[in-house]
């Protein structure tokens, strides 16, 4: 069953195309809408400005061979992709589509594609660039009966001796759309819920090894799904990355636990009881989260100094110095920066001293394995070894078994999280189990 909340809502103009108001209304994201039957989304003649893919129903392509009249190239369907030059340039439209059917379509606005270039591998990135401005090129100068009609040159191209058959042979794309296409609609899902507020946090708690004491919760990410039901993390933060989606996520979750902590520490003895909250690496982009973690805890009244924010390498890596700068503004406020998944890096080493860090959180894969892998052990005790030296706090996580807690606790690692003492649970169970263990 579809999600209504998908559909983005829009007031149709059936006297005239629908793409430049529609390149506008998207302003640079990808939105799903529902097209009327007969709706012209552009025309021949018109400027490039986004391009479609069909999700239902059928569209009809109208242009002509060169000279001749206007009449119907094709009909496309479910899963075909349209209009895709205005990814390339912004030349005039050299055809029209009409709906045939009430039509839900995905519009791709041109910005939304240089966005997602932006956030690609530097090298992907300008691989891809230069495909498509050599293609860019290569159009601009291809004569106009070529670009009406390709496949009468093909036709005429296959007349001609020594040339390899293989290049007639059109390459099978329809995983790739159907990937697209699925991935399209889950960031669609992801606005929509963000809208309505279907995102909570589960808490897990850090307990300290010596004590067995509550000190902490880690708040890790849920979506009620009207549809669904609870749907983890694995399942969309890797679209959320992808579409930027995760910035809104990742401040949505600081929103949650600053209204959470004062519930917490009106219970006796949870004074001191903090959350940490993942910040995903797209926030360090600029120094704008600054601003953003500035106000949220203004506004909430809370102590910053019992909210953590865990980061990856990954947030660190791609400019250190503009990172490090987010780190400082951030330490400034009086947050604590806790380094997640440590020890699984390359360079996780030479964070220790070039970043502004407060804790360590040992990886879970070498935490699961201490009495299974020598090697395990000797990271792990070398880590802690480190973390010492810097004067850092160390948190395991993925601790499973009592012996996991003896080792750890030989080695004088601070603080755990795991399923030995608890999974993510909702706030409500969380509470309660701070009561008990506090």
């Amino acid at each position: 069953m579809k999600n209504k909340q998908e559909i983005s809502k829009y007031k149709f103009d059936n006297n005239g195309s629908q793409d430049a108001v529609l390149a506008r209304q998207s302003a640079g994201v990808i939105r799903r809408y529902v097209f009327p039957v007969g709706t012209t989304l552009f025309c021949k003649g018109e400027t490039r400005q986004c391009a479609y893919l069909i999700d239902r129903g059928d569209v009809e392509i109208i242009g002509n061979d060169e000279g001749g009249e206007d009449k119907r190239l094709c009909v496309i369907s479910e899963g075909e992709i349209f209009g895709e030059m205005a990814l390339v340039d912004n030349t005039p439209r050299t055809a029209t589509a009409i709906t045939m059917t009430q039509c839900e379509i995905f519009v791709i606005p041109r910005d939304s594609l240089h966005e997602r270039m932006n956030g690609l591998d530097p090298i992907v990135s300008l691989l891809i660039s230069l495909l498509i401005e050599r293609y860019r090129i290569t159009r601009i100068h291809m004569p106009e009966s070529l670009k009406q009609d390709i496949g009468n040159f093909v036709k005429k191209l296959s007349k001609h001796e020594n040339v390899p058959e293989e290049t007639f042979r059109l390459r099978n794309t329809d995983k790739q759309r159907q990937i697209a296409l699925k991935e399209m609609k889950l960031e669609q899902e992801l606005r929509a819920g963000l809208e309505k507020k279907q995102f909570i946090p589960f808490l897990q708690p850090i307990l300290d090894l010596s004590t067995r004491h509550v000190t902490g919760f880690e708040a890790l990410i849920r979506w009620q799904h009207p549809d669904q039901g609870l749907v983890f993390p694995d399942d969309f933060i890797p679209v959320a990355e992808r579409t930027g989606v995760i910035q809104h996520l990742d401040r949505m979750m600081l929103e949650k636990a600053c209204e959470i902590l004062p519930v917490l520490h009106a219970i006796k003895g949870a004074e001191n009881v903090f959350i940490s909250v993942n910040l995903s690496g797209i926030n360090f982009e600029t120094v704008d989260i600054v601003n953003v973690v500035r106000r949220t805890i203004t506004d909430s009244g809370v102590d910053p100094g019992h909210i953590k924010l865990e980061i990856t390498e990954s947030a660190l890596i791609g400019d250190p110095d503009q990172a490090e700068k987010v780190l400082q503004g951030l330490k400034a406020l009086g947050m604590t920066i806790s380094l997640d998944d440590f020890g699984t890096g390359y360079s996780s080493l030479g964070y220790l001293h070039k970043f502004s860090i407060d804790d360590l959180k040992i990886d879970r894969t070498f935490v699961m394995q201490l009495h299974d892998s020598k090697r395990s052990l000797d990271i792990v005790r070398a880590i802690v070894a480190l973390a010492k030296n810097f004067k850092l706090n160390i948190v395991a996580e993925g601790i499973e078994r009592e012996e996991d807690i003896i080792t750890l606790k030989s080695l004088q690692c601070d603080m755990g999280q795991g399923y030995l003492f608890s999974k993510p649970i909702p706030v409500n169970d969380a509470i309660k189990f701070l009561e008990n263990n506090i």
